[in-house]
C-alpha cells in the first residue's frame, strides 16, 4: 500500500498527467502549442468563412474606388427634306463626391471584415487554449481519481482481512467498503467531466481526434501583465472594428448626400448634313451640357435615413474601448490571483504531503488513529493534490482570458517560438 500511496504522489505532481486519457500518450501530444493553433487555425471552417467575406469586401472596395460615370457613345441619323448622319460623345462628371464616397465606404466595409476577421481568429485561439486547459486539469483529475480508487480497493482489502483476524470491528470495515464506493462514484463523474472536456476541445477546434499539445511546464510570468492596455485596448480587433462601422455609417451619409447633388454631362457632337433638293450641304458641331433637375425626387429620404443611423453605428466605438480596458485590467487581476495562488501551493512541496501520507498509512497499521480519522485525513490530502491540478488548469483558462483581452496571444506564441519557450521575459505587451 505504501508502494501505491508513493506512485499517487509522483503521478499527480508530474507533468504527464495527460497520459492517463486513451490515445493521448507522448508521442501522440508531440506537436508543440504554436504549430497546433496554426493547423487548427487554417483549417476551421468558421475562419475559411471569415477569409472568403475579406475576399468579398475586397472585391467590392475595388469596384467601389472606381469611377462612378462611364462615357456615352452615340450614333444618330435623320432623313426628311435633309439627310444627316452624326456622332456624339458624353461624359457625367462627378462633382458631388459620389466616387469618395463610394471609395471610403468600401475601405470601410474591408476594414470590418478584416478586423472581424482578426478577432475570430483571436477567439478561437484563446477558446482552444482554455479547452486544452480544462482537458488537463480534467486528465489530472482522473488520474487522481483512479489513483484514490486504487488505493481505497487496497484499504477496503486490508480492513477486510483484519476484520476477518479480529483486528478493527465490523463498523472500520464497513467505512472502508463505503470509501471505496464513494472513489468508484467519483471515478465515475471524473471520467464524464473529462469526457465532457475532450468534446469542447473538439467543438473548439472542429477538428475532432486531432491529437492536442502538451501545455508548457512553467506558466507564464505576472510580470508579462505589465503593459500599456489603452495602446492594447486600441490596437484590438473588436475596437478596430466599432470604429471602421463609425466611418461606414458616415460614408453611408457622404453617399447618400452626394444623391441629392445633380451631375453635369457634356457632350460634343459631329457630323455631316445633305440637302436632298440639290442645296450645299455641309458638316454639323454641337457641343450639349445636361443637368438633371430633382424636382420629382430630391433624394432627401435616404439622407434622413443615414442621419438616423450614426447614434447606433457610431457612439458604440467609444464603449468597446473602455469595456476592453475594463476587461483587461478585470483579466489582469484574475490572472495575477491564481498565478499567486498557484505558486504558494506548489511551494508546498509534493514531497510534504507525499511523506504524510505515508506518514498516515504508519499510523493507521500500528492502530494510533481508527479508520474514520484515517479516511478523513486520507481524503484531506488527496483533495489538496486534486485542488493543486484544478487550481493550475484555473490559472492557465486565466492566462487564456487575458491574451483574449489583451488580443496578446499571436505575440505570446511568436516570442514563444523565438525563445523556444512559453515563457517569454523579453515581451511584456507593450
Amino acid at each position: 500500500m505504501l508502494l501505491l500511496l508513493k506512485r499517487l504522489g509522483h503521478l499527480a505532481a508530474g507533468a504527464l498527467l495527460m497520459a492517463a486519457l486513451p490515445g493521448f500518450g507522448g508521442e501522440a501530444v508531440s506537436t508543440d502549442l504554436r504549430s497546433y493553433l496554426a493547423d487548427v487555425l487554417q483549417a476551421h471552417p468558421d475562419l475559411k468563412a471569415a477569409d472568403a467575406r475579406v475576399a468579398a469586401a475586397e472585391a467590392q472596395a475595388e469596384n467601389l474606388s472606381r469611377p462612378v460615370y462611364n462615357p456615352e457613345l452615340g450614333v444618330g441619323s435623320e432623313h426628311g427634306q435633309s439627310q444627316s448622319l452624326e456622332a456624339s460623345l458624353s461624359q457625367t462628371f462627378d462633382l458631388s463626391g459620389k466616387r469618395e464616397a463610394r471609395r471610403a465606404s468600401g475601405q470601410a466595409e474591408l476594414a470590418i471584415a478584416v478586423a472581424e476577421r482578426t478577432e475570430q481568429r483571436q477567439r478561437i485561439a484563446t477558446d482552444v487554449l482554455k479547452a486544452l486547459a480544462d482537458l488537463y486539469g480534467q486528465i489530472a483529475a482522473s488520474s487522481l481519481a483512479e489513483q484514490r480508487l486504487e488505493l481505497l480497493e487496497r484499504f477496503a482489502e486490508v480492513a477486510d482481512r483484519q476484520y476477518q483476524a479480529g483486528d478493527i470491528g465490523v463498523l472500520d470495515r464497513d467505512l472502508a467498503a463505503l470509501a471505496r464506493a464513494e472513489a468508484i462514484a467519483v471515478t465515475g463523474r471524473v471520467e464524464l467531466n473529462l469526457l465532457k472536456a475532450q468534446q469542447a476541445l473538439d467543438a473548439a477546434t472542429r477538428h475532432p481526434g486531432y491529437p492536442p499539445p502538451p501545455l508548457p511546464d512553467q506558466l507564464p510570468e505576472s510580470g508579462l501583465l505589465n503593459a500599456d492596455y489603452n495602446a492594447l485596448a486600441a490596437a484590438l480587433p473588436g475596437v478596430r472594428a466599432a470604429l471602421a462601422k463609425t466611418e461606414a455609417a458616415r460614408a453611408e451619409i457622404a453617399i447618400a448626400r452626394s444623391e441629392t447633388r445633380s451631375d453635369p454631362t457634356v457632350g460634343v457632337r459631329g457630323g455631316f448634313q445633305e440637302n436632298r433638293g440639290g442645296g450645299a450641304g455641309g458638316s454639323l458641331v454641337g457641343l450639349e451640357l445636361t443637368i438633371p433637375l430633382s424636382l420629382r425626387n430630391n433624394f432627401q429620404a435616404p439622407v434622413a435615413a443615414a442621419d438616423a443611423r450614426p447614434p447606433a453605428a457610431g457612439t458604440p466605438s467609444h464603449a468597446p474601448y473602455r469595456l476592453a480596458v475594463a476587461r483587461m485590467k478585470a483579466a489582469a487581476t484574475q490572472y495575477g490571483r491564481t498565478h499567486t495562488a498557484w505558486m504558494r501551493w506548489n511551494g508546498l512541496s509534493s514531497a510534504r504531503i507525499d511523506a504524510s501520507v505515508e506518514l498516515l498509512d504508519k499510523v493507521w497499521r500500528v492502530r494510533e488513529i481508527s479508520t474514520a480519522e484515517y479516511l478523513v485525513q486520507f481524503r484531506q490530502l488527496l483533495d489538496g493534490r486534486a485542488a493543486g491540478a484544478e487550481l493550475r488548469a484555473q490559472t492557465w483558462a486565466s492566462w487564456a482570458e487575458w491574451l483574449d483581452a489583451s488580443g496578446r496571444w499571436q505575440a505570446w506564441l511568436d516570442a514563444a517560438a523565438t525563445s523556444d519557450s512559453l515563457n517569454p521575459t523579453a515581451s511584456s505587451g507593450k
